[in-house]
């Protein structure tokens, strides 16, 4: 398997302090952009593909730290709430007490959020809809801070504070502990999965971004070690195939290019074949699958490249619309099947 080769550029304004105390970047597709939240100046900003810094919420009422995008809403961490902002134009949607104490890193499956709680070592499942809330984990023992679903996998990996960190994984749905590897890291912030789904993390001893196999056989590769302060919780760009990375000691953000991410998926080795249609269509898909319980789906492009993934129910539709036209791979892992179609 063939390293990553980055080449970096940084945000162009960061010396004229638009940034004040980055912890969190969140890559949007759709608006062809990337929110950095700051807790320096409690507020949001946007950058867009061309390096234009933007602010897009400002004077929060607590500086905001993990940031996750679902649907047309952005989540941030704030304490111990979870807030929503609508994309469009930034107004607040969503305010939900946990109870926690710092609530740190978030991400989503689609259907929920899970958020961690670095201070009592916690993580949190949210019901947007019901605006409700459980905890997942009473007690992760060593300090969460970043947070990603896995698809593929079908876990929430989690990476861990402290010398000699941890990276674990949990089922989403009983909180159980499904693995732990102890790297030689120390201070891991953020987490992201590539567009092959390896695990991309952050550490601040050293500065570095480093990516691991999910089978945990081999050594870790450097992605990235110049240019990097104290790294936060960084994001991948599926879309570009770029690392954004928050750098809270600098005030700066990094995105690098990443080249030659790809998966080679257009033939998925071992993989059988299940029927789709319609077949070219507008979006909404039946899928020829007999299931008798969710599962997770991966949607790549020509490319190779990781565009959509969700979860498909016995009977239920599966909705391309938001892809462009182009044809795409649906991939079902843990069937060991995939499907080629056509957006029209």
């Amino acid at each position: 398997m063939r390293n990553l080769f980055p080449v970096l550029f940084f945000v162009p304004c960061s010396l004229l302090a638009q940034f004040n105390g980055p912890e969190s970047v969140e890559h949007d597709a759709e608006g062809q952009r990337y929110f950095v939240s700051n807790t320096g100046n409690s507020s949001i900003n946007q950058r867009a593909y061309d390096g234009t810094v933007t602010p897009f919420v400002t004077n929060l009422p607590t500086a905001p730290y993990g940031l996750e995008l679902k649907g047309d809403t952005l989540f941030a961490c704030m304490s111990g709430s979870i807030r929503g902002y609508s994309t469009v134009d930034g107004v607040e949607v969503f305010n939900l007490n946990l109870g926690a104490t710092f609530l740190n890193g978030i991400t989503t499956d689609g259907a929920f959020l899970y958020a961690t709680d670095f201070n009592v070592k916690k993580i949190f499942k949210v019901n947007v809809e019901e605006l409700t809330y459980t905890t997942l984990v009473a007690n992760t023992v060593t300090m969460p801070n970043g947070i990603v679903w896995d698809p593929a996998m079908d876990r929430l990996w989690v990476v861990n504070w402290g010398i000699d960190a941890k990276i674990k994984s949990y089922d989403r749905n009983t909180g159980a502990e499904l693995s732990s590897f102890t790297t030689s890291l120390s201070y891991l912030d953020g987490v992201a999965l590539d567009c092959q789904g390896r695990i991309i993390v952050s550490s601040w001893t050293p500065d570095r971004i480093s990516r691991f196999e999910n089978s945990f056989t081999q050594a870790p590769a450097t992605i990235l070690a110049s240019g990097l302060d104290n790294p936060a919780d960084l994001d991948y760009d599926t879309v570009n195939d770029r690392i954004c990375v928050p750098n809270s000691g600098s005030n700066t953000v990094v995105i690098a290019d990443v080249v030659d991410c790809t998966t080679g998926v257009k033939e998925q080795d071992g993989y059988g074949s299940f029927d789709i249609w319609p077949n070219p269509t507008n979006g909404l898909l039946n899928v020829g699958l007999e299931l008798q319980a969710p599962v997770p789906f991966l949607v790549f492009n020509v490319r190779g490249t990781l565009v959509a993934s969700g979860t498909l129910t016995p009977n239920g539709l599966l909705d391309i619309s938001e892809l462009a036209p182009g044809t795409y791979l649906v991939s079902v892992p843990q069937l060991r099947k995939s499907a080629s179609v056509i957006r029209q």
